[in-house]
């Protein structure tokens, strides 16, 4: 069984978004790990290990739990350092704005016909959702 991989460059980006309930999903699970390790901090290991893994194929734990990847508005993949100054500036700005970025994000991922947040805007990212066969 191989691993699922974001869509080919044929098709239309947009046609693939994730909808705002998966991306949720996926960061309700980035967050459980988060307090998983504030608890359980032997953890940190084992979750910084998949989270720095992960991040190499445009996705965090959560993201590949529930099958989204983050690729460029192309179509084409995100590597490691650009996955990761999108990520850590999603969360700069969520504390920055003591989470008001949180309810902006939202917003635009319900109105906009292609799903991007703040963070995808700025990122030049689009989230997209491949099922898994």
């Amino acid at each position: 069984m191989e691993p699922e991989q974001p869509p080919e460059r044929d098709g239309s980006v947009s046609d693939f978004a994730a909808g705002p309930f998966r991306r949720l999903m996926a960061a309700l699970i980035d967050d459980f790990f988060l307090v998983l390790i504030l608890v359980f901090w032997p953890l940190v290991f084992v979750i910084l290990v998949w989270w720095l893994f992960v991040l190499g194929r445009g996705q965090t734990p959560g993201k590949q739990l529930a099958g989204i990847f983050a690729v460029r508005r192309d179509g084409s993949r995100f590597g490691w350092g650009r996955m990761f100054i999108r990520e850590n500036f999603r969360l700069l700005l969520w504390i920055v704005t003591f989470g008001f970025a949180l309810v902006v994000d939202g917003a635009l991922i319900l109105l906009r016909k292609d799903r991007r947040s703040v963070t995808d805007l700025v990122a030049g990212s689009v989230l997209v959702y491949v099922p898994s066969e």
